[in-house]
């Protein structure tokens, strides 16, 4: 049986509250940024970032609608909710290691909470350790999934 089987077939490692205090307790301070775990899934999560004029960009966007998310601040939080995605499905006691980061801005992020789901796609073990892939989507919590997202994928070890 291969492991993206058994992973369907278990709970959680962790709690949703366990995997929003993952976030405080293992990563450094500078990437606290009140984001709240809303549900997490057998290999799934959702995240939530409490919307912060501070995590805007300076400038107006460019059709001149406003301001939007800084990109670098997007992709944190994609970061962030991968981390936790990893350590729900795999346990407190895993170091996720991010091998490779993919993100694909389809459109500006607007004054607004951002969600951000991910979701492992694929799982892999070898002799030495256990890989698991994740994916994360996030969009502004005013819009469907499908509207606006920011697709996001990586690859974790």
């Amino acid at each position: 049986m291969n492991d993206q089987v058994k992973i369907n077939e278990i709970a959680p490692a962790l709690t949703a509250k366990q995997a929003e205090n993952m976030i405080t307790t293992n990563l450094p301070p500078i990437d606290h940024h009140g984001e709240i775990v809303e549900q997490v899934g057998r290999n799934s999560i959702r995240v939530r970032l409490p919307y912060d004029r501070g995590f805007m960009g300076t400038e107006p966007w460019q059709d001149g609608s406003g301001q939007v998310f800084s990109g670098p601040m997007v992709m944190g939080f994609a970061d962030t909710t991968m981390y936790c995605c990893v350590m729900a499905a795999m346990g407190a006691d895993v170091i996720p290691v991010m091998a490779n980061l993919n993100i694909t801005f389809l459109r500006p992020a607007r004054a607004a909470d951002l969600i951000a789901e991910a979701r492992i796609v694929r799982s892999a073990r070898s002799a030495r350790r256990k890989s698991r892939f994740p994916r994360v989507y996030a969009w502004r919590r005013t819009e469907s999934r499908s509207r606006n997202r920011h697709s996001c994928p990586s690859t974790v070890f």
